[in-house]
């Protein structure tokens, strides 16, 4: 997933791309961040364009995905992590606010 995540975002490192580098730099977990909202420049509604024509032109579904995580509920080997959910939820929240 994030190969094609790094090809649509036009090689914007991915959620784990940042991790790695987190880890490298010995940071905290990666968190999201939102432009400023003053950001309106030509150069970024075009960049945002793009993307978003690249992401509406990708499959809504990582069919494959799905197939594994489907398979290992239904074998009961399937493991949440819940110290991530929660992290996850959390940056989730604070991305918003």
């Amino acid at each position: 997933m994030d190969v094609t995540l790094q090809k649509i975002l036009g090689g914007l490192p991915t959620p784990s791309a940042k991790k790695t580098a987190s880890a490298e730099a010995g940071a905290g977990p990666p968190t999201l961040s939102r432009a400023s909202e003053g950001d309106s420049s030509p150069d970024a509604s075009l960049r945002i364009a793009g993307i978003t024509e690249r992401l509406l032109a990708e499959p809504a579904v990582d069919s494959s995905r799905v197939g594994r995580v489907s398979g290992e509920i239904q074998s009961g080997t399937y493991q949440v992590n819940a110290q991530r959910a929660a992290d996850k939820m959390i940056e989730l929240e604070l991305f918003f606010r």
